[in-house]
């Protein structure tokens, strides 16, 4: 079995490679930052986006996605990250561990997850990371980890401080997004939570801009809703209170992504700044056209890090395709392929038991970077017709065709 390199690609052979350099070049122009669709387009691309005028943002990840070239397979693959870290200050897994609703997730667990990344990660693999949402939905799971969060382990060395731990909710009033902390709180072994998510936030939660209804590009039309702004205003006064240590969203729209990534707000200097501190967006090889051309380049350009869900699609890219005649990803590949963006900081996975925690957060800790030749072919297998669109799940992106044809 042969598969094509990336460099046989060429932009006049695949169209879906045309259209990626053209929104690449268009987001350049109107200032979202660096689509990181192919090598070839990495390539071509200075992301020196005009028009910010004195505005200061962070540019280490945004600099090295410029510069940097495809991995060279012995290149051994980052673990951890410090885009986010622990209380006691350490960096965090690239793999946080997350409930799943529609399984039954075993007490032991989040132990084996921890005991995993110590022994086969060693002190480079980040401190763990926890994600749930509604608590209630995963018992077994949530006493896991609160056992974690609440005893030392026995020579001491882990402790609350040393974990990394996200809970949330999708309620946008204020008391149900108390009720919910609260919620969270009692399952997580300690009095705050690291990350506070603002869940699931949908295109109908984003208004018109009067200010910039001239505004030719049509996101930057967009703005958030006052009920949405309110909710991220009072999940920010949870950090004021020592309860919450940063807050992010999440979505599945990245219409919505490119929006809450653009959303500033003036800081206490009188300095714009990010309204969020990181962004939870579906990335996976058959969700990735609406995410690189929106989402992704806003969130790379602003340094807001990307924590990728849905990376597997729901599971279905592993069980493979009658029309697919080249060897099926597994779960770790399709993990390195969301970690592969300059963007995307760490990923989230629900392992439904140690045997598949093996193979995803094992896999992804023994390989090594993806290669130029695992990313063109996991990019042809998301090609394939997975949406009855061949594009996303969501109306409101399909107008991104327009563009990307």
């Amino acid at each position: 079995m042969q598969i094509p390199q990336r460099n046989s690609m060429t932009a006049n052979e695949n169209p879906r490679s045309r259209g990626a350099t053209l929104i690449a070049t268009v987001l350049l122009c109107i200032g979202f930052g660096k689509c990181d669709a192919l090598a070839t387009v990495r390539s071509r691309i200075r992301v020196e986006p005009p028009g910010r005028g004195a505005f200061s943002v962070g540019t280490s990840r945004l600099a090295a996605a410029a510069t940097s070239e495809a991995p060279d397979a012995s290149d051994s693959h980052p673990l951890s990250t410090r885009a986010f870290v622990t209380k006691s200050g350490r960096p965090v897994s690239r793999y946080g561990l997350g409930g799943a609703a529609r399984s039954t997730q075993p007490e032991s667990l989040p132990r084996a997850y921890v005991d995993m990344l110590q022994s086969d990660g060693g002190d480079d693999a980040g401190a763990p990371f926890f994600f749930y949402y509604n608590p209630h939905r995963y018992p077994a799971f949530l006493s896991g980890v609160k056992s974690i969060a609440e005893s030392n382990d026995g020579d001491g060395t882990l402790r609350r401080e040393d974990v990394f731990i996200a809970s949330g909710g999708s309620d946008r009033s204020l008391a149900a997004l108390d009720e919910r902390l609260n919620d969270a709180l009692a399952h997580c072994g300690g009095s705050y939570l690291d990350a506070f998510v603002l869940e699931y936030i949908v295109m109908e939660e984003l208004i018109p801009v009067k200010a910039a209804f001239e505004e030719p590009n049509m996101l930057k039309r967009l703005g958030l809703s006052p009920t949405l702004a309110a909710a991220i205003e009072h999940v920010q006064s949870y950090v004021d209170e020592g309860k919450v240590r940063c807050v992010w969203a999440s979505t599945h729209s990245h219409v919505a992504g490119n929006v809450l990534a653009n959303a500033r707000s003036a800081s206490t200097e009188g300095e714009e700044r990010s309204l969020l501190d990181g962004l939870m967006l579906r990335y996976n090889p058959s969700h990735k056209d609406a995410a690189e051309a929106a989402s992704l380049p806003a969130a790379l350009y602003y340094d807001i890090p990307v924590i990728a869900f849905t990376t597997t699609r729901w599971n279905r890219l592993q069980e493979g395709r009658a029309d697919w005649e080249y060897v099926t990803p597994d779960a770790a590949d399709c993990l390195r392929f969301a970690l592969h963006h300059p963007a995307v900081e760490a990923v989230l996975h629900s392992a439904r038991d140690e045997e598949d925690l093996s193979g995803s957060l094992g896999g992804l800790l023994k390989r090594d970077a993806l290669t130029e030749v695992e990313e063109a072919t996991w990019r042809m297998y998301g090609d394939l017709a997975w949406n009855d669109d061949a594009f996303d799940d969501y109306p409101e992106e399909t107008f991104l065709k327009d563009i990307l044809a």
